[in-house]
């Protein structure tokens, strides 16, 4: 295999594994804020705003799993990155539109901010799925038992750690 070619791939890997945390950071962040105000004002989010945020997790988790294949040079990358851009492109061109939205418009710059990284997505989706198709990328079932238990707990971290940043929003405004 190219060396290089392999660098690039786990690079990039690695800064989608990166954006899946901090983007799951922001919602964090993002949720927290919107509870607090709530709490103010007396008022609930909107069922809409809880379901983007929902929404919008499993993004990125999903995105942070497929980077971690690819640092790992896995074939399931391919696959993870083809269900990432389909709910990143069915969020922005279906879903958000019809159903988010109507109930908080979003920001005109940071929408087409969000198309463009959509956009960037398919292009380093369709890289990836390139690697797997050349043989670049190694068979999940090959790889040793090892890594695929330290990848399985590093997931499952992932996923614990994104359903507790969320959960603000039902503790704020209770008693500790």
């Amino acid at each position: 295999m190219n060396i290089a070619l392999e660098a690039v791939l786990r690079a990039l890997g690695l800064f989608y594994v990166l954006s899946g945390v901090l983007v799951v950071r922001s919602l964090a962040v993002s949720a927290m804020a919107d509870a607090t105000y709530s709490a103010i004002v007396g008022t609930p989010t909107h069922p809409a705003e809880r379901a983007r945020e929902i929404w919008l997790a499993a993004g990125s988790v999903l995105i942070g799993v497929g980077g971690l294949a690819l640092v790992l040079l896995l074939d399931v990358a391919a696959v993870l990155f083809i269900l990432g851009a389909i709910q990143q492109l069915a969020y922005l061109g279906f879903i958000a539109p019809r159903y988010f939205d109507p109930h908080d418009e979003p920001d005109a710059g940071g929408r087409a901010k969000t198309w463009n990284a959509a956009i960037v997505y398919v292009v380093a989706t369709a890289l990836v799925a390139a690697a797997a198709r050349g043989g670049v990328l190694r068979p999940w079932l090959d790889a040793p038992v090892w890594l695929l238990v330290a990848a399985g707990v590093a997931i499952v971290a992932g996923v614990v750690w994104t359903v507790r940043a969320l959960s603000v929003r039902g503790s704020v405004g209770k008693a500790e």
